[in-house]
């Protein structure tokens, strides 16, 4: 047994790894997949294909993209992962043995895909990046098998002066690697001849012609130029390449030598990018000088490895992802999956602090019927947590966006919507968005344009059967009037073509939203407009807006509507007696037990905590929830 498990031990540990990647992007970091398939649209058009190939690196990104729509099922975008990153360190180890690596050093081949796992904690990394290393290793392979089947510097000069340029269009600045790794070790025939010593007393009459011979051969196969000067030409000739593209592209020189496509923001290029870089060119080459390790201490030091591999790799990853940055994003992928329960569990584990995040929490309390019975048991911070602040990115208008839309404010989510995915910095299309865009054209009644989005889909893999659906919409009023969401959206949204919206007056917004459709029976534009007044600490206002809510069907007054009402009734009348309202007994005594608290001692810690804590009365009086507010990092997260 133990034979038969050393003997595969290389490929069993290969496997591991990528069941290892693909578990870890199925199921922690799940959102991560939907984030990157979100910001972009694969198209099978051959526009698509001649925009991608058009620049440098430009198949990568074509093959990345391709790859990456997959990522709209999550288990198979995983499961393709784990097969990039399996390539990746088995390709590795290809080059370590052909520059004569002992099998005994097979773990190290593992370090630059760990250190290529780490990098893509950036969110901004893209798979282009690990598509041309791919393609950069297999350049770099295909130079030894040449440079090892030549007998001189010919063979290998040659193949340089075309993978380098051809390279660099295909996979991108990567191929510097090609310039100046495999280069640093010249051909392995070159000076090689037959330098062995005839002995003196086996020279006869032809012994002068075999000495000019070897002569001749030594002469023949004398490198030209040492291997620093191959590595510096090499360099200089990548140099002129990617000069050369810069004279006939639009493109700062910054990109064509740091990657177009590697990373989202056009304007930064990571130095980790190189630092990998470097990990996959010279790893191979160092690698080679390491000692031929056999018996009971290739064993040990196999081990001794392995342990060292996986105990750095841990704590690199847990510091490459940044918690707070996934958190948002995991709050954006349970919007748009509508896992509605599974946010507000989130939020019972660990609270949410961030406008973003709490305008989630709020949208899913809403979503289950829950905003304003549970809306005190959650961190808020003001208005933000329904409607955060507008900030022109890819990524926090899209909840806001989604509250718009459940809302009935369709105009509004379609704007925020199409704001977002203007605001992509690498300039890409979105999927997501696209879809969200046609169906509020469709609500909206503006079929022509709907049309346009839905004939974009088409041409898609995973929005096409979506986009053929939505047809049977098209110029078909009936059609959507019969449907259960877009007729209930249609029905509800505002209708006046003469309406200003201003974000800083949502309370009105929301109540023309409510009043609009003369049927006052918008029980999501209710609850948000009773939980803007409260967040914003209007009583006034609250109270004049409460009786609305006989238009809705609730089943009971919603809780901390319940606590305002007795805490304000108490206020005008100090006593419980003649009160109007249909109330619960224990929202009576949770609300007493609070005034009596306050009145009594304003610093109790008692009030900081459960269940008076969670009285709708503790954050009207005491400034909200006692956690700081949290500040959505946009600049430095999107």
């Amino acid at each position: 047994m133990w034979s038969f498990i050393h003997k595969h031990l290389q490929g069993f540990l290969s496997l591991l790894f990528a069941i290892a990647i693909a578990l870890f992007w199925a199921f922690p970091y799940r959102c991560a997949l939907s984030y990157q398939e979100q910001y972009q649209l694969f198209l099978f058009t051959p526009s698509y294909f001649t925009e991608r190939i058009s620049v440098p690196g430009g198949l990568a990104d074509y093959v990345a993209e391709f790859i990456t729509q997959f990522y709209y099922v999550y288990a198979l975008g995983a499961i393709l992962l784990a097969l990039v990153f399996f390539s990746l360190q088995r390709l590795t180890w290809v080059l370590m043995r052909r520059n004569g690596v002992s099998p005994s050093w097979y773990p190290l081949s593992f370090i630059p895909a760990v250190a290529l796992w780490a990098l893509m904690g950036n969110e901004n990394v893209l798979l282009s990046f690990a598509i041309a290393l791919l393609g950069m290793e297999e350049l770099m392979l295909h130079y030894i098998i040449v440079r090892d089947h030549s007998r001189g510097w010919v063979a290998p000069a040659v193949y340089l002066l075309i993978a380098i340029p051809v390279g660099y269009w295909l996979v991108g600045p990567v191929v510097i690697a090609l310039a100046m790794g495999p280069s640093l070790t010249l051909p392995k025939r070159e000076g090689m001849g037959n330098t062995q010593a005839h002995p003196k007393d086996s020279e006869t009459s032809n012994g002068s012609e075999q000495t000019l011979s070897h002569a001749e051969n030594k002469a023949e196969h004398k490198p030209l130029v040492t291997p620093l000067g191959w590595t510096l030409l090499s360099a200089l000739y990548f140099v002129a390449v990617a000069w050369l593209c810069g004279r006939f592209l639009q493109y700062p020189y910054y990109k064509l030598f740091g990657g177009i496509n590697y990373f989202r923001y056009p304007a930064v290029i990571p130095v980790m990018q190189w630092v990998v870089v470097a990990l996959f060119a010279l790893l191979p080459l160092a690698a080679s000088n390491l000692p031929h390790l056999e018996g009971k201490k290739a064993i040990r030091g196999e081990v001794v490895q392995l342990v060292v591999v996986v105990l750095a790799t841990v704590p690199l990853l847990h510091s490459s992802f940044d918690r707070a940055t996934y958190e948002l994003i995991d709050y954006d992928y349970l919007v748009r999956t509508h896992q509605w329960q599974r946010i507000i569990e989130k939020a019972e584990k660990h609270q949410a602090s961030s406008p973003m995040s709490v305008s989630c929490v709020n949208l899913a309390l809403a979503m289950q019927g829950q905003l304003c019975d549970r809306l005190f048991e959650f961190y808020q911070n003001g208005a933000e947590g329904l409607f955060p602040t507008f900030t022109r990115d890819m990524t926090s208008p899209l909840p806001t966006a989604e509250a718009f839309y459940q809302l009935g404010m369709v105009n509004d989510a379609e704007r925020y919507t199409f704001e977002a995915q203007e605001a992509i910095p690498n300039y890409r299309k979105s999927g997501r968005l696209t879809r969200r865009i046609a169906q509020c054209e469709i609500i909206n009644g503006n079929y022509a344009v709907a049309a346009k989005y839905l004939r974009m889909l088409e041409n898609s893999l995973f929005y096409r059967q979506w986009a053929k659906s939505q047809e049977r919409f098209l110029y078909n009023s009936a059609a959507v009037k019969a449907d259960p969401e877009y007729g209930r959206l249609r029905d509800i949204r505002i209708k006046h073509h003469d309406y200003l919206f201003s974000d800083q007056e949502m309370d009105q917004m929301l109540g023309l939203l409510l009043v609009d459709n003369k049927k006052y029976d918008n029980r999501m534009a209710y609850e948000y407009l009773i939980a803007y007044e409260l967040l914003q600490r209007d009583v006034n206002r609250f109270m004049q807006y409460y009786p609305l809510g006989r238009f809705v069907q609730f089943d009971h007054i919603p809780y901390a509507i319940q606590q305002v009402l007795i805490g304000s009734w108490l206020q005008r009348h100090n006593t419980l007696q003649g009160m109007p309202y249909s109330v619960d007994r224990q929202n009576v005594d949770a609300t007493v037990a609070f005034i009596r608290a306050y009145m009594t001692n304003r610093n109790d810690p008692a009030l900081n905590q459960p269940p008076l804590a969670y009285n709708a009365w503790h954050y009207l009086l005491m400034n909200g929830n006692t956690k700081k507010k949290g500040k959505e990092k946009m600049q430095t997260i999107y």
